[in-house]
């Protein structure tokens, strides 16, 4: 979904109390804000009851949403601030290492918007993205899919620029290492 369809939706939210929007907003959201929660939480219940609760919020407070500039960083923000909520009233001493958060708990939906590669180098591609460390594969991911800027991502995850800086190049190193066995492969068909 792009950002001006969720622009367009939550207007209708706030101006017309319109619950097919709203609905259009938790389906677009909740995957992906339920993957980020797990990252911390590391619990399915205490991560549904976080993310319900932040979505649920947004709809009591649904009169605000034209005051929200980016919606998407917002409810990011919402969900990491409920997290580290939940882990301090539900665990004493909790530590949080996103490098240890499993690479299957990351997993957020791609949009396709006018795709041109096969599926072979889309699967190639999404596994080098598996295959990054746990910190380095959320923040391309919140960058690459989520469409956040380096700054929010450093806000949100409580790191400097630099780091975010530092893992997109490792990120986009891994991903770039991929592409030449599919070239050098695609050369050799389209030489025939």
């Amino acid at each position: 979904m792009l950002a001006d369809d969720i622009a367009a939706l939550s207007l209708k939210v706030s101006e017309q109390d319109d619950e097919r929007a709203f609905e259009q907003i938790f389906l677009h959201f909740y995957p992906r804000l339920f993957s980020f929660a797990l990252t911390y939480l590391k619990n399915r219940d205490w991560t549904t009851e976080v993310v319900e609760d932040v979505l649920i919020y947004l709809w009591e407070n649904r009169k605000v949403l034209p005051a929200i500039k980016n919606l998407t960083y917002y409810l990011y923000v919402a969900t990491r601030n409920g997290a580290l909520n939940c882990l301090k009233k539900n665990r004493k001493d909790a530590t949080l290492d996103l490098d240890e958060a499993q690479a299957g708990a990351i997993q957020f939906h791609r949009d396709p918007e006018n795709i041109l590669i096969s599926e072979e180098i889309l699967r190639d591609i999404e596994k080098a993205i598996s295959s990054l460390p746990g910190k380095c594969q959320l923040i391309f991911r919140l960058i690459k899919e989520e469409g956040l800027r380096y700054r929010e991502v450093a806000d949100l995850l409580g790191i400097s620029i630099k780091t975010v800086e530092a893992q997109m190049s490792i990120a986009l190193r891994r991903i770039q290492d991929t592409l030449p066995q599919h070239l050098s492969g695609q050369h050799r068909q389209s030489s025939k």
